[in-house]
């Protein structure tokens, strides 16, 4: 008898044990799976957090180049003083930043474009044109590269027409048209001077009604779009041949976690393109008279 019930208590001890091993090993798979999704999670709010800090900076730009502009808005009209109007003709490599929508995240692209600059005898209208459709923003920028080009070279458009054409290999919405202020400036002022413009010199930078060359966003995906297109040169405001990169770093809290965050890290512009496979010298300017050189010397 004693037997038996021992042999009873062993099999219920044992059907316990099982009951209580299979407990924790369905407690332990419901953690795993809940700490993978967390993972996931924590990566996808890291990656998120990157993109909207990038975008961000995009937009601040923009509205800091729009705010010096308001200002002076009301005085950004041709002057009448030209008794007749001048003929002439550039062309010039634009580089801009597309946003690509991914699932519920927005990445950023650099596009290059052609901007062709004629001047025709008229009443001191400036027309622009896309070709195809592209969005992008130009029409204050080219305002002020009228006037600025105008300072420069001290001969007034008042009777000439300035028609700009965008030309893109395909339709893309632009998300910071003011960066190609700089550019157009310097296509304008070569079209007055009836002087040739280097192509393989690249630029980036708002045009202000000083002449200074303003900041942009994007500097990187711009720059590596210059760069697969061969530039040899790409001009960037003073300030901005040291760019923000965001690096991936992985930690492992727990066993079976990881968990990957982005750090912020400065470097050196020409170094980072040099890294992604291409001889490319990056140049500060700090004005159009600077820029203009560039494309020209």
């Amino acid at each position: 008898m004693e037997d038996e019930a021992s042999r009873n208590y062993s099999r219920k001890l044992l059907a316990y044990s099982l009951i209580i091993n299979i407990l924790f090993a369905f407690i332990a798979c419901y953690a795993m799976w809940h700490w993978q999704n967390l993972r996931v999670q924590i990566n996808r709010l890291s990656d998120s957090y990157r993109k909207l800090e990038q975008e961000l900076n995009l937009t601040r730009t923009q509205m800091e180049y729009y705010k010096k502009q308001a200002e002076y808005y009301s005085s950004l009209i041709s002057s009448g003083a030209a008794t007749t109007g001048i003929i002439g003709h550039a062309s010039i490599p634009i580089v801009a930043v597309r946003a690509i929508q991914k699932g519920f995240t927005i990445q950023y692209e650099g596009v290059v474009m052609t901007v062709d600059v004629e001047l025709r005898e008229g009443k001191g209208r400036i027309l622009v044109n896309t070709i195809p459709k592209i969005g992008i923003d130009v029409q204050t920028s080219v305002v002020t590269a009228v006037k600025v080009a105008e300072n420069i070279t001290g001969i007034s458009l008042g009777k000439t027409d300035v028609v700009l054409t965008i030309k893109a290999s395909r339709e893309v919405n632009i998300v910071d048209g003011p960066s190609a202020g700089g550019a157009i400036t310097v296509a304008l002022i070569a079209a007055i001077r009836g002087e040739k413009i280097n192509k393989t010199v690249y630029m980036t930078g708002t045009i202000n009604n000083d002449g200074s060359i303003g900041p942009v966003g994007g500097v990187a995906e711009k720059a590596l779009a210059a760069a697969a297109n061969g530039s040899k040169v790409f001009l960037v405001p003073k300030g901005q041949s040291r760019i923000v990169i965001y690096v991936p770093r992985e930690s492992h809290p727990f066993p079976g976690l990881t968990i990957i965050r982005y750090e912020k890290k400065i470097v050196s512009l020409q170094d980072y393109l040099r890294k992604a496979g291409y001889s490319i010298v990056v140049k500060e300017v700090g004005s159009i008279k600077d820029a203009y050189a560039e494309f020209t010397g």
